[in-house]
């Protein structure tokens, strides 16, 4: 069975917790993502995410030249653990309705996956699935399925 660690992203974009809010939204943008792991050593203190930016910097004035990261991001976090199978995962988007969700090994962070990359990985497979089933399918019904490659052999 497929596990956690076969499609999450494990070079993360992190943030110290007393960076500022301006520095990290820029590093997120530079980095094409919609959260950031806040972290001092190996320790998980948050996660910052573009929704924390809207409602607890813009939505209250805050600046964010002088606002700490650590201040700002979700503190109450659901992790998932690198060995958890994906249906765990499905379940914890579904109910929690996460977009970003830390996987951590043994407490230690060592990845974020969010609902994007996860869907990308459940649709790769099912198109993998599906071409596997119409090959055999061509091959029951004695077609050849790479016919039109190379052309009709000699046909």
């Amino acid at each position: 069975m497929a596990g956690i660690d076969a499609l999450m992203v494990t070079e993360m974009v992190t943030a110290a917790p007393d960076e500022m809010v301006a520095e990290v939204a820029r590093r997120m943008s530079r980095n094409r993502v919609g959260a950031v792991l806040v972290v001092e050593g190996n320790v998980l203190h948050g996660l910052f995410s573009e929704r924390d930016l809207l409602t607890r910097v813009v939505q209250e004035n805050r600046d964010p030249q002088a606002t700490r990261v650590g201040d700002v991001a979700t503190r109450t976090l659901h992790t998932i653990d690198v060995g958890a199978p994906l249906k765990e995962v499905l379940d914890v988007f579904r109910q929690k309705k996460f977009r970003h969700l830390p996987v951590v090994r043994g407490g230690t962070p060592v990845g974020i996956l969010s609902t994007r990359d996860f869907l990308e990985y459940l649709v790769d497979g099912l198109e993998h699935y599906i071409d596997q089933l119409k090959y055999k399918r061509e091959l029951a019904e004695g077609i050849d399925p790479y016919d039109h490659v190379g052309g009709s052999y000699g046909k």
